[in-house]
């Protein structure tokens, strides 16, 4: 998709032309415009994919440029390109709804990456439009349950990665099934067959031995044979181990295999699919400093999907419900009870934040009660049964 038309914004001229050089020499469609103000009305006026936009111009600043695009032009991508040092000014702007950040004085490489990255992206969003098309909503895909539009839509772009193998980042408060996501990508992709190793970031501190790293990670990546590498809580990670697993990454990276079209068996089991996750929101992760250079430029070069909390699907809860009493019921070969609309009630009033895995021990608990017949209020956890009475009060 080089036809995509791009568009860098910045009061020096020099800037403008080495990067319109650089990207036309690579068959990128680019423009360019030395002022915020003219820029806008390019992008009201012509269709314009990518927007690069330094944060610091007189008259319209890149933070106004960035809102008015959304304005005008919300599904063009625009990414903000701040002086050096100016974090702040970055995640300002991400919150905004930049796409991304790019630091002056930043290398080619790094544009193009971006670039690329969104391309890739458009690609399966494309994909996606033209499955919704194709079948009808889903109530459960695999072992995720949910006829929620976001539920779809985690539904519908994981059926695009069964086919593109990218690196996968899972954002998602604790809860929300982002390791059960990863095992469904896993399962529905070409590595089916090999392991999928799951590891937990937090639990390697930074204490860990240093002649022993590049041991530790040769291992954890040869473990993977080939399959499905999972980074949970990757934020969490010792700086030191998860610089060495990258750098681990990469150099199989470089071996010939999926990812090329000279793919073989033999350099499929060499090579490992990512699929990382935190539990932190991506602004958060940059503002803390957990994640520095180049292992932010590799996590944000991966596919998101951002998992939602159950308080923003509440939708799916009477499916999620029926599903865990079904699946209870099936392990202690018992007649499944029915639930009061007045309990129904609650559990849809209830905020949820321990999510899927608090729904599951809710119901869960109910069952252990021994109840005869029917799942009634005061078969709640009294912070539940009170939430609405204490939510009045405050």
């Amino acid at each position: 998709m080089k036809d995509c038309q791009i568009l860098f914004v910045d009061d020096d001229k020099d800037i403008l032309a080495m990067v319109s050089q650089y990207l036309v020499m690579h068959g990128y469609h680019i423009d360019t415009v030395d002022n915020g103000i003219d820029a806008l009305g390019l992008v009201k006026e012509n269709p314009v994919d990518i927007v690069f936009t330094d944060y610091k111009m007189p008259e319209f600043s890149g933070l106004e440029l960035l809102a008015a695009i959304k304005k005008y032009k919300p599904e063009t991508e625009v990414i903000i390109v701040t002086g050096y040092g100016s974090m702040e000014s970055a995640i300002k702007a991400m919150k905004y709804g930049s796409y991304d950040y790019l630091q002056k004085p930043f290398k080619l490489e790094h544009l193009k990456l971006i670039i690329d990255r969104i391309i890739e992206e458009k690609k399966i969003k494309d994909k996606t439009q033209l499955i919704r098309k194709r079948t009808r909503e889903r109530h459960k895909f695999e072992e995720l349950i949910g006829i929620s539009p976001k539920m779809q839509e985690i539904y519908e772009l994981i059926d695009t990665l069964s086919i593109d193998n990218p690196m996968v980042l899972l954002q998602g408060e604790t809860g929300t099934g982002k390791e059960l996501t990863a095992r469904i990508i896993h399962k529905r992709s070409d590595r089916s067959e090999c392991p999928f190793v799951p590891l937990n970031c937090g639990s390697i501190g930074a204490g860990f031995p240093e002649d022993q790293l590049d041991i530790h990670v040769k291992s954890l990546i040869e473990s993977a044979k080939g399959g499905t590498l999972y980074l949970d809580e990757i934020s969490e990670m010792a700086p030191n181990l998860r610089l060495k697993l990258f750098q681990g990454i990469k150099k199989t990276k470089k071996i010939k295999g999926p990812f090329s079209k000279e793919a073989t068996k033999t350099n499929l089991k060499r090579i490992a699919q990512i699929v990382a996750a935190t539990n932190k929101e991506l602004e958060d992760v940059i503002e803390s400093g957990s994640l520095k250079g180049q292992e932010m430029i590799d996590l944000f070069n991966a596919v998101l999907i951002k998992m939602p909390p159950l308080r923003e699907r509440k939708e799916d809860i009477c499916l999620l419900i029926n599903h865990f009493l079904h699946r209870i019921y099936a392990k202690y070969k018992k007649k499944v009870v029915a639930i009061s609309p007045e309990t129904i009630d609650i559990l849809l009033d209830y905020h949820w934040p321990g999510n899927l895995i608090q729904l599951q021990n809710v119901i869960e608990r109910a069952i252990a009660l021994e109840i005869p017949d029917m799942i009634r209020p005061d078969d709640l956890p009294s912070e539940i049964r009170t939430f609405n009475e204490v939510s009045k009060l405050s």
